[in-house]
């Protein structure tokens, strides 16, 4: 009888896969952050604008994958990152 080769089972790369309180919280801060930016902006740049609100999300993304845990500091920030608007 032939053998047969044992194939190697990959194993999901744990390390790399944020946990579930983790990722539960990245989302709460990225929505209250959000919510804070947004209504900082008047509604007459948000139809003059309509790339602020991508802008925004651009922003907090990029805080959060730095590791800020502040949701005022953080709509702050994003508000500043995008051009000419009032903050």
């Amino acid at each position: 009888m032939l053998k047969r080769k044992r194939r190697r089972v990959l194993k999901p790369a744990t390390s790399r896969i944020p946990r579930k309180g983790v990722t539960a919280r990245r989302i709460e801060l990225y929505s209250s952050a959000y919510k804070l930016a947004w209504k900082q902006i008047p509604p007459t740049e948000k139809r003059a604008r309509p790339d602020i609100s991508l802008r925004i999300h651009a922003s907090i993304r990029r805080q959060l994958k730095a590791g800020a845990n502040n949701p005022d500091a953080i709509a702050f920030v994003a508000l500043n990152d995008v051009p000419d608007t009032i903050s």
